[in-house]
């Protein structure tokens, strides 16, 4: 009975907490964030594990890449220019978190370091849709492109990205800590952002005007 009582159950099994990860790193969903931050609370003296407003990130990162992209370009088309690389970036972005996610493998093994507790070690793989064949972008000295050459390369940029029509796959492993709370175990990682660092290399590799 003794051993019974002090049993340790799993309130979600690895891959299912892993999934909640990507879902709210990778794909940016608020559904997967809510279910994360359900699952975690116990392990935080139910607070909020993660507080993020994906539109607001994701719009701090689209001008961000903007300013970064314009800045190479004359003032007056870098000005006539902003929305159209606005709708770029986030193309661009958009494609990057509807990243699907594969997990093939989970092995729950001793972590060497901490005595009694266990690491699960996930592997997965990640397909994306990317283009084909990027446009190419303006040629020449950039200081002196005009703004409609600008414009028609990143409208055609942008339909590039809608149109996707190649698969891209990359395989990945993340490791996920056993945290135990009374008789309940909860995997988690302190490090979540890796899971996105590991791919955008990948992802932005992956297309190009000049493959």
């Amino acid at each position: 009975m003794g051993q019974q009582l002090m049993a340790q159950t799993e309130v979600k099994k690895p891959k299912e907490a892993f999934e909640l990860f990507f879902g709210t790193f990778v794909n940016n969903d608020d559904t997967a964030l809510n279910k994360l931050n359900d699952y975690l609370k116990p392990t935080v003296d139910g607070q909020t594990a993660y507080q993020v407003d994906f539109k607001e990130t994701s719009k701090e990162m689209i001008n961000g890449s903007v300013d970064n992209f314009l800045a190479a370009f004359p003032k007056a088309t870098a000005a006539a220019c902003k929305k159209e690389a606005e709708d770029y970036f986030a193309a661009m972005f958009g494609n990057f978190k509807t990243g699907k996610l594969t997990v093939k493998d989970v092995k729950v093994v001793p972590n060497e370091y901490v005595e009694g507790q266990k690491i699960a070690e996930i592997s997965y793989s990640v397909s994306f849709l990317v283009p084909s064949k990027l446009t190419s972008g303006p040629k020449g000295d950039l200081n002196k492109i005009k703004a409609e050459e600008l414009k028609k390369y990143l409208v055609q940029a942008v339909q590039d990205f809608k149109n996707a029509d190649k698969t891209v796959t990359t395989d990945q492993n993340f490791r996920l800590y056993e945290l135990k709370e009374g008789d309940k175990i909860y995997y988690w990682n302190g490090s979540p952002d890796e899971i996105v660092s590991n791919l955008t290399d990948f992802y932005f590799e992956s297309f190009g005007a000049n493959e």
